[in-house]
């Protein structure tokens, strides 16, 4: 039997503040020494940043590296009430006396130590789990975190599933939250590059990273997405077998992908599959790159761009030649 579950409710917000340029300093030399690596590796010439709780107040080469985290704080609190909000009256009330799971999960685990100056409480919300929003979905049954790097959502995604499939719960709430912070981000894409897969094309782009929270409420209720993760596939000298070739791919309608590396979705594409440029989306490139939630944007893009019903498949590439993957039909 196919496992699968319904995504019940979702929301995904980022800060209201623009975007600003990173700029390196011999003040922050391993940083800068990492942002030059990070450039090469993902051939751009640029980085740019929008995190929650900038000010302009702050020289503006410091107002990305140490903004304050109490609004990224306030818009983890901002999401769940939203989900909340947009599930039926009646639906909300029975998730709130159902046997309700809730997963924590972040790109880069216990970051509380690159934050300027933060109370022990704030501390335990930003690398454990955050107490309101358990109390917030009333979760007796079960709770953890999960930390992943990009991929923490998928396998969280993949967890609930297994839950919601075996009965264990009839809800399962996944809040998950992306901290820019320049350093994590430019040594988590600093990876070498094999001199023949370089571009030879010159470096003209700047990578986005922006910062973002979401809530997911998932469960085994009939809803307008329906969602079915698939195994983590492993690198290997041929990874279109690993995905058994055409046969997983033959009914997928759109493909979206995460990740800065666009040569990274021709490798696992199967030959046989053919669609076109408007068919394979880069998350990335329409978004800007938010570490684990990144797969969610193809939540977002279906619902403002597609009318039509169909498949699509999120793919995200690790740092290693594997990916994961999960599919939605709409």
């Amino acid at each position: 039997m196919e496992k699968m579950m319904y995504l019940s409710s979702f929301s995904v917000t980022e800060p209201d503040d623009g975007v600003y340029l990173y700029y390196p300093s011999w003040l922050n030399v391993w940083e800068s020494h990492l942002y030059n690596k990070a450039l090469k590796s993902t051939n751009t010439h640029g980085w740019g940043f929008k995190r929650f709780g900038t000010t302009k107040d702050i020289y503006a080469r410091e107002m990305i590296r140490t903004p304050p985290y109490i609004k990224y704080i306030d818009a983890m609190e901002q999401v769940s009430d939203s989900a909340l909000q947009q599930m039926a009256s009646r639906e909300r009330m029975s998730l709130m006396k159902s046997r309700t799971a809730f997963i924590y999960v972040d790109t880069w685990g216990e970051s509380g130590v690159f934050e300027d100056n933060p109370t022990a409480l704030h501390t335990s919300t930003i690398d454990t789990l955050p107490k309101n929003l358990v109390k917030k979905f009333s979760v007796k049954d079960f709770t953890c975190k999960m930390r992943g790097e990009k991929q923490s959502l998928i396998q969280a995604m993949r967890v609930a599933q297994d839950y919601l499939n075996w009965g264990l719960f009839d809800f399962v709430v996944i809040c998950a939250a992306y901290r820019a912070v320049p350093i994590l981000t430019f040594s988590d894409e600093d990876i070498p590059v094999k001199r023949a897969e370089r571009s030879k094309e010159k470096a003209i782009n700047v990578n986005l990273s922006i910062e973002r929270v979401g809530c997911f409420i998932f469960s085994n209720r009939e809803s307008k997405l329906k969602i079915n993760c698939g195994n983590y596939v492993i690198s290997s000298a041929d990874q279109r077998q690993e995905a058994k070739s055409f046969e997983t791919w033959s009914d997928i309608d759109l493909i979206s992908y995460t990740g800065l590396r666009k040569n990274t979705i021709s490798k696992i594409l199967p030959n046989e599959k053919q669609l076109s440029d408007s068919d394979v989306i880069s998350l990335n490139d329409v978004y800007g790159s938010s570490g684990c939630l990144s797969p969610a944007l193809s939540w977002i893009y279906l619902d403002q761009n597609v009318t039509s019903s169909g498949k699509m498949r999120t793919v995200a590439p690790n740092n290693f030649g594997g990916y994961d993957y999960f599919d939605t039909c709409y």
